[in-house]
């Protein structure tokens, strides 16, 4: 069989260059959450790209996002819950070496252990249960004032 026709199967490794295009990077995979995001951001003027796959999101974070091969986001706008474990690390690796980059995680449901691990991401602005998405389209607004990103 062909690579092209192959199926990933649960925990094998899916060796293809995920791509994004925007200068926000949202990583969501609840699909209406996802479209509503997309539209608010779009409306407040930005490129949206997005990551719908925890999967995806893993590999972008832990190896293609800096490796020159895609563009570099001026933010990250991510569903702490989609990432699990794995990306969360992934992530606070990346927070640790590209500090530079602000990144918001939020998550409509957070237990004790997800807000303790959501608190190691260093300089991640955190956004939990009590939040609504008025306070994440707050939150990106602010912090896109405050970085002067380009709209």
């Amino acid at each position: 069989m062909s690579k092209a026709g192959r199926t990933a199967f649960w925990g094998e490794s899916r060796r293809r260059l995920v791509v994004f295009q925007g200068q926000v990077l949202l990583l969501e995979n609840l699909k209406e959450r996802r479209q509503f995001m997309c539209d608010m951001l779009a409306q407040e003027r930005f490129e949206v790209g997005v990551v719908e796959d925890a999967r995806d999101a893993l590999q972008l974070l832990s190896e293609d996002l800096f490796s020159g091969q895609t563009q570099v986001p001026e933010l990250i706008l991510c569903n702490a819950r989609m990432l699990g474990d794995a990306g969360l690390a992934a992530l606070e690796r990346l927070c640790d070496s590209h500090p530079d980059v602000p990144v918001i995680l939020y998550s409509a449901f957070t237990s004790p252990r997800l807000r303790e691990r959501m608190a190691r991401i260093p300089g991640a602005w955190i956004l939990d249960h009590s939040s609504d998405l008025e306070e994440l389209r707050s939150a990106v607004v602010s912090l896109a004032a405050s970085r002067q990103m380009g709209l």
